[in-house]
């Protein structure tokens, strides 16, 4: 088993420190110089650039969490990955717990017959067990969705990395008065976005 961690651990590292090595040959363009295809033309006139690749984005997310935000070179965004997942994994012990306590106090009540015990009544150990299983499988559900939004939030944020927004974008806001009937008008404001 230690064995496996020391994998996992070794393949992360090339990962994170040598992301070069794990690049596949379909995110690579090939950028070449605007003279006409010839023989003679050397290999210094062609250049690759890496394209950032969504695909690999959701992959590290889904193998580490935040992975994929730091792959997209989000730095920020990974202390809200891990307090969200953090918080959320809390919620999840902190129910657990309780609903642990609450269905052996429950079970102990039913199997000798107790109406109430250490200030409990049976229907009140009743009522905090299914409480904290409802609580404890809700805080499941949504880690899971979690973690699910943070590996599409680390792909869409990949495909967006080269969207560039013109410079001729414009918001303009004019007064304008609707007609209405029977002289009944009235003053609203016209947005218009141009791009």
């Amino acid at each position: 088993m230690n064995g496996i961690y020391r994998s996992i651990t070794a393949f992360l590292f090339i990962l994170l420190f040598f992301p070069g090595l794990a690049q596949d040959r379909d995110s690579l363009i090939l950028i070449t110089s605007p003279e006409p295809a010839s023989d003679t033309r050397s290999e210094k006139d062609s250049l690759f650039i890496a394209r950032h690749s969504s695909r690999k984005a959701s992959i590290y997310s889904a193998v580490l969490p935040g992975l994929g935000q730091i792959y997209n070179r989000k730095y920020w965004k990974v202390p809200i990955v891990y307090a969200g997942l953090g918080g959320f994994a809390y919620g999840i012990k902190f129910n657990a717990d309780r609903y642990q306590l609450y269905k052996d106090k429950y079970k102990y009540m039913k199997d000798n017959k107790l109406d109430e015990w250490e200030g409990m009544s049976l229907k009140e150990a009743e009522f905090y067990k299914d409480y904290h299983r409802r609580y404890r499988d809700l805080f499941t559900i949504i880690t899971a969705g979690y973690y699910i939004l943070q590996i599409v939030d680390a792909s869409v944020d990949a495909n967006l990395i080269d969207y560039e927004i013109s410079e001729d974008l414009s918001l303009v806001v004019d007064p304008v008065l609707i007609p209405g009937s029977d002289k009944n008008h009235s003053f609203g404001l016209r947005c218009c976005l141009s791009f």
